[in-house]
């Protein structure tokens, strides 16, 4: 039912117990972690019960203890509504190689997750795989497609690289991961890149820019 709940024990791991864990066990406030249902611009709502194949994105809640030591808890929740935004603009004009988007999921008046289609194998695992792509031109010229028809609607992605590249079954490059996606000009927020495939250093990637995204692809084909 999307809750989520908090513990922290100062102990060695090894150390802890199921029950130790479960007492300590806090839930998480829906309004610090999770952004209210509508917002400002046009979101769409998910069906509730929803379709086979879907992949359901959530804050990162992983990193919640590094945001609350460093009182931005509230970037959890600003990240979640932001990859709304660019979805609900790529929703209207969707391309064959950007992931399908089925709306926000829903609980308690709240966005608690983005509904995403799935695909097994980012781009590194699957050729980690042992599996190759077959027409690499035909591959790239599809992933510079998916960007330019970004770039087109005034967006870049600012954090393209190879496991931000999904698979498809047909062997199509599906890209995801809009989180540090803004429009072209603006400043970026915590999210922002990958360290390897920025095109300067991460101290100086602080605004939303097209030739980000242009130096990855062309860092992607020669990786590939």
């Amino acid at each position: 039912d999307d809750r989520i709940f908090y513990s922290e024990i100062n102990k060695p791991k090894a150390d802890i117990t199921f029950q130790e864990i479960t007492a300590s066990l806090t839930r998480i406030p829906d309004d610090e972690i999770f952004p209210p249902w509508p917002q400002a611009f046009t979101t769409t709502k998910a069906p509730q019960e929803l379709p086979p194949g879907i992949f359901i994105k959530r804050p990162q809640v992983g990193k919640y203890d590094i945001f609350l030591k460093h009182k931005v808890v509230h970037l959890l929740r600003d990240g979640l509504a932001e990859e709304a935004e660019v979805m609900e603009v790529l929703r209207n004009q969707p391309h064959p190689n950007i992931v399908g988007y089925h709306g926000c999921h829903v609980r308690r008046g709240y966005i608690t997750g983005l509904v995403l289609d799935r695909h097994l194998y980012d781009l590194n695992r699957f050729l980690k795989s042992g599996q190759t792509i077959q027409d690499k031109e035909l591959f790239m010229e599809s992933l510079h497609s998916a960007i330019y028809h970004l770039h087109t609607l005034g967006w870049a992605h600012n954090d393209l690289n190879p496991s931000n590249v999904l698979v498809a079954e047909d062997g199509r490059p599906i890209l995801i991961d809009f989180g540090s996606s803004r429009r072209v000009g603006e400043k970026l927020s915590t999210s922002r890149g990958t360290k390897g495939w920025t095109d300067c250093e991460m101290k100086d990637y602080t605004t939303s820019e097209t030739h980000h995204d242009t130096f990855a692809l062309n860092k992607i084909c020669t990786w590939l």
